[in-house]
């Protein structure tokens, strides 16, 4: 994966003082061959991201991608 969106992200809330309101909520569903995983990004208990994969990284790196233009931060 050439953009790691979960280390810009960690990395402009850290800049901003932020990152310790950061937490994931991650879900499961599915047969256990083929999941799907839906994680929420939040910040202070405030979603700002949500993504889906077929692997839990991968939802988290929808979210993140999510919660980064949100953030209106462009690719560093």
């Amino acid at each position: 994966m050439n953009n790691d969106a979960i280390s810009t992200l960690n990395n402009r809330l850290q800049a901003l003082g932020k990152d310790a309101g950061l937490s994931w909520v991650d879900h499961k569903q599915g047969e256990e061959h083929s999941p799907e995983w839906t994680s929420q990004c939040k910040l202070d208990d405030q979603v700002i991201g949500t993504g889906r994969g077929t692997q839990k990284n991968l939802a988290r790196e929808a979210a993140a991608r999510m919660a980064l233009a949100r953030l209106n931060v462009v690719d560093e």
